[in-house]
């Protein structure tokens, strides 16, 4: 039987939006005064809630050990400063939200050289401070990505098609499956900046196929 796609809707973030001047001046994950910027009064979330169908539907009774995501390189933009960590789905439906210095990989979805999609997701930008996919907007069709493994072997891909969706047109389908061929999906925010609600309107999301 194919595997049950595993379900979540939107990335997104809070904070202001971080500006191309403060990558120059400001490292990546850093706040204003240098410490790690939060917002205990607007927590953030990466994806939408799920109804309590979706999260039964979601997570496995268990998780078989296998190859975990350790490391990333992209040939336009160097991410390999920021950790993979794994991350799931919270009690209330959310997608587990990386650190700002961290970039997520989604633990109940694919991982590297098997069906499915490998599902990587992090912040555009939190509380003024760029996060590790800040500028994944400006990767092209074409780009080759490194993904390192924890027995330290390495799965390279191509980026086949860089996307932007609303909130709600996050194509599940190709994004949230263990079936099907194996595709490498980055995550992140963008589009136009809501001040009010105090976050990004779209998500920008590459897919990439392997090359080996």
């Amino acid at each position: 039987m194919e595997s049950e796609t595993r379900r979540a809707t939107a990335v997104h973030e809070v904070g202001q939006p971080a500006t191309k001047q403060q990558v120059a001046r400001q490292p990546a994950g850093s706040g204003d005064d240098g410490q790690r910027a939060t917002d205990e009064s607007d927590p953030t979330s990466i994806a939408d809630q799920l109804g309590p169908v979706d999260r039964g539907a979601a997570i496995p009774p268990t998780l078989e050990p296998r190859l975990q995501p350790a490391g990333l390189q992209i040939s336009t933009l160097d991410v390999s400063t920021f950790p993979i960590r794994a991350i799931g789905l919270l009690d209330d439906g959310q997608l587990e939200v990386p650190d700002e210095t961290e970039i997520g990989w989604y633990q109940y979805g694919a991982t590297a050289d098997q069906p499915g999609a490998t599902v990587l997701a992090a912040h555009v930008s939190w509380n003024q401070a760029v996060g590790p996919f800040f500028e994944l907007d400006t990767v092209e069709p074409g780009a080759q990505i490194e993904l390192a493994l924890d027995d330290g072997t390495v799965r390279r891909y191509e980026v086949t098609e860089r996307a932007r969706y609303g909130k709600d047109e996050l194509p599940r389908e190709r994004v949230w499956r263990t079936s099907g061929a194996e595709t490498l999906v980055l995550i992140t925010c963008g589009g136009d900046f809501n001040p009010e609600i105090r976050r990004y309107q779209h998500n920008i999301v590459v897919f990439a196929s392997p090359i080996d």
